[in-house]
């Protein structure tokens, strides 16, 4: 196997379990029922699917069975999902396996029993698993494994992908990982040679990734970047057009599922099922996105900061890259931003940002060989970095134990919060107090929020 090849890549791997297994009692978040996940939140709306149309054979929720759909009437008043069907086809694996297992034992074979648990966290493992190796493999082209290896940890350990993945990896960012990561390994190698597989990889990826997550759209510039810089792309066009017609189906056919799914069922072949929920582009919160102490990015997630530094010297080391990613990331914070709740509702840090770490990478390799080679530098990076790794697991316990709130959280919360290793009985209530919950009737509005106190 090529896998076994991979010594750097395999320490990587390992460095990656270790960390994980020697800090689970400290982050768990179902602590109660550690294996069971919690249909109840986004994961339930995304999941529903699967139990609506393969068990209870009711793909239109015309049955109560009390899982508490957001079911939101379209504009011939018939209830709908409010979330689109692209992460049920990501579970798809995982629900049918636990389904196998749950009708061959003693369990509920109802699609919420404890096989169907386990069985979308395993397979949430390994589709991370299969991104950071394609990762892996993409970094080898431009550095050499160490550097490699040593970024696909940081990108893991230090970041909120970490959280994304262990904690509530059912949500779409773990999955979204998976897609971009998909779509650039297959993209580098469609460029070098032009494998038909590979274009059509890169287009269900991308449609994929649409489905789940409209905004997602904005990655198609890093496949369209980089063939411009690689080839006469006019040219290329000509010579691949059959490929690419091909590939353009493929695009767009995971989003015609959803609106065939949304004719049969609701009459209309679109449907805008969020309601009074919108972007603002004319009065975006870059800044509050980026570092406000409620869910700045940068705030929570410091080591990002080295990758927007990489950026800088990215182009000169990979100059296939050079705009690709600056725009990526660009477009997301600015428009991710824009969205009413620029907070994303509960979250530990920005998590809608957690997928775009498949591009961050990059740069943040770059700053990692960068530093390297600089005596001493290299060595109080070290330190940074195991700093940044601390405080990323920190901040993932005190999420799970309920010390970090999901969205309240103000400048007093903080360093009330951040004061100590867990906060004890005489600063709770102090924590409790510096809570401020958002205001989403204003921020609905497009209007500055009012002052709130916490409820």
């Amino acid at each position: 196997m090529k896998l076994l090849k991979h010594k750097a890549f395999l320490i990587a791997y390992l460095t990656i379990v270790l960390v994980v297994s020697f800090t689970n009692n400290s982050w768990r978040i179902y602590k109660d029922h550690p294996y069971q996940l919690v249909y109840g939140t986004d994961v339930n709306q995304y999941y529903g699917y699967l139990p609506q149309t393969f068990i209870h054979n009711d793909p239109a929720y015309k049955k109560n069975f009390d899982r508490k759909y957001w079911l939101i009437p379209n504009k011939n008043g018939i209830n709908l999902p409010k979330m689109t069907l692209g992460m049920s086809i990501m579970y798809l694996p995982g629900f049918t396996v636990g389904h196998i297992i749950a009708s061959n034992t003693n369990y509920e074979a109802d699609g919420y029993s404890l096989p169907y648990s386990i069985s979308l966290i395993v397979f949430t493992y390994l589709y991370v698993t299969i991104a950071l190796y394609l990762l892996y493999l993409c970094l080898l082209r431009y550095f050499k494994p160490s550097i490699s290896a040593v970024s696909l940890v940081l990108i893991f350990i230090s970041t909120n992908l970490f959280y994304y993945t262990l904690c509530e990896g059912e949500m779409t960012h773990s999955y979204l990982f998976l897609l971009f990561s998909v779509l650039i390994f297959n993209t580098i190698k469609w460029f070098e040679n032009y494998k038909t597989r590979n274009l059509l990889l890169v287009a269900l990826a991308l449609g994929m990734a649409i489905l789940i997550r409209p905004t997602s759209i904005i990655v198609g510039l890093f496949s369209l970047l980089y063939g411009v810089y690689t080839t006469n792309f006019i040219v290329h066009l000509k010579h691949n057009w059959k490929s690419y017609s091909v590939a353009f189906v493929l695009l767009v056919f995971p989003f015609f599922i959803q609106m065939l799914y949304w004719k049969i069922y609701g009459g209309t072949w679109l449907n805008w099922s969020y309601g009074d929920e919108k972007f603002y582009f004319s009065s975006p919160h870059i800044i509050d996105f980026l570092i406000s102490y409620r869910k700045g990015w940068l705030l929570y997630t410091p080591i990002m900061i080295f990758a927007l530094v990489g950026l800088f010297w990215l182009p000169k080391k990979i100059p296939a890259m050079k705009w690709s990613i600056t725009l990526i990331v660009i477009s997301a914070v600015y428009i991710l931003s824009s969205w009413w709740s620029w907070w994303f509702g509960g979250s530990f840090g920005s998590r809608a940002m957690v997928e775009f770490y498949a591009f961050l990478i990059f740069p943040l390799a770059v700053f990692i060989e960068r530093v390297a080679k600089v005596k001493y530098l290299n060595i109080a990076f070290i330190a940074v970095f195991m700093f940044t790794t601390f405080y990323n697991i920190l901040g993932t316990h005190k999420k799970s134990w309920w010390q970090l709130h999901w969205d309240s959280m103000t400048k007093e919360a903080f360093w009330i919060t951040f004061s100590e290793i867990d906060v004890s009985s005489e600063n709770h209530q102090k924590l409790e107090d510096a809570y401020r919950a958002p205001d989403d009737e204003y921020a609905k509005k497009g209007l500055p929020e009012r002052e709130r106190p916490f409820d």
